[in-house]
């Protein structure tokens, strides 16, 4: 086969969508080395090598007007020069455009396979700017009307994208996704020593690592946390580490209501390199996000050996199984008392770092590889 990947989320401050289709496609190409990929690209990625890769710039095609005019008329005319026989989407957008779908002359036509990764956009439109809700809303339906085959992260998502778009079952494949070997629990105390002194991180913390953004449900969490008994709170940090979503503005303001300012830090966008370190150095992980198409942190979490603290919705509990502590998002009051029984409990997180650690070896880039070419190979049949 011949198949080009749309690599524009692959950029530098990459964030989960971006995550999953970088860590695809080099998983791709270490257990692939029969077929021909074209990799489409808007910034180079000088560590993205293969015999079989062909790497194509296409820098500026990242603007939502640029975007739509490449994904209709030059990703299909450059497709159609070079004889490619599947494009493969790993982030929600195919071709809207029925001429994209024409089949060339004397040649059998391309196959189309996306992953979509969640449909919260849909399904709480509160937690979206009016501009992404209209983005996810015509490019998920465009993916039920114009793929050959969907793969989704989780059965949560499967079952959402089936409620909202009854196509066929068939179509849609549930590839969970999973964690670079370089988050484990980490023993080099110069480097965890080098990490807390870059960040200016206090020795005791709670960690969550997301974009803030409405549907993470940071709020809650800071509440909860202003909530913990003040021996406790006092003795600990709540530091969130991510890049500003939309509304950012809105939740921080809420949360500097609490007035725990001394306690609360923002570290902003943390580089992935220093991920790993920033997790080993958590005594719990928290993510009480409303809705999950995957949720990358608290697999990253539990292979750190972090105990980790999440909700019971979404994908949460495919993701976790029983290796991690699950509550309602919308409950403040319970995700206090359960903050509290795992800061105090030493057996509590001792057990649940021997759970995660477990559960997270059941995920792996190559077997998330291994079933990504299988799903391009029955869509080519």
């Amino acid at each position: 086969m011949r198949i080009a990947i749309d690599g524009r989320t692959i950029v530098s401050g990459k964030t989960g969508v971006g995550v999953y289709a970088e860590r695809v496609v080099r998983s791709l190409l270490e257990i692939d080395r029969s077929n021909q990929y074209f990799l489409f690209l808007v910034e180079p990625q000088t560590d993205l090598q293969a015999p079989n890769l062909t790497s194509i710039l296409i820098e500026g095609y990242n603007k939502m007007v640029l975007n739509r005019i490449w994904e209709n008329f030059l990703m299909p005319r450059f497709s159609v020069r070079n004889e490619i026989d599947l494009f493969f989407s790993p982030a929600y957008a195919l071709p809207l455009l029925p001429l994209a779908y024409r089949k060339p002359k004397g040649r059998a036509k391309m196959r189309y396979v996306v992953t979509v990764h969640d449909l919260v956009g849909l399904l709480f439109p509160e937690t979206f700017t009016p501009k992404m809700y209209m983005w996810q809303k015509i490019f998920v339906a465009n993916a039920a009307k114009r793929a050959d085959k969907i793969i989704t992260g989780s059965y949560a998502t499967k079952d959402d994208f089936l409620k909202l778009h009854p196509i066929d079952e068939w179509k849609i494949t549930v590839i969970h996704h999973s964690a670079d070997e370089d988050f484990r629990p980490i023993a080099d105390d110069e480097l965890l020593g080098r990490v807390r002194l870059a960040y200016g991180l206090p020795e005791k913390i709670i960690l969550f690592v997301g974009t803030v953004e409405p549907r993470k449900n940071i709020t809650n969490l800071a509440k909860a946390f202003a909530a913990l008994p003040a021996p406790i709170r006092n003795d600990y940090t709540l530091v969130i580490a991510g890049k500003a979503g939309w509304f950012v503005g809105s939740i921080k303001a809420q949360i500097a209501e609490l007035q725990l300012a001394d306690r609360i830090k923002f570290l902003g966008y943390v580089d992935r390199r220093d991920l790993p370190a920033l997790y080993n150095l958590a005594t719990v992980f928290a993510y009480p996000s409303i809705h999950e198409g995957f949720g990358f942190p608290p697999l990253e979490a539990m292979s750190c050996g972090v105990p980790v603290l999440c909700s019971n919705t979404s994908s949460f509990p495919e993701v976790v199984g029983d290796a991690a502590v699950m509550l309602s998002p919308h409950e403040v009051e319970g995700m206090a008392r359960e903050l509290e029984r795992l800061l105090s409990n030493d057996a509590l997180r001792s057990d649940l770092k021997a759970r995660g650690i477990a559960r997270s070896r059941q995920f792996s880039a190559r077997k998330t590889a291994e079933e990504t070419l299988k799903v391009f190979e029955e869509a080519m049949r």
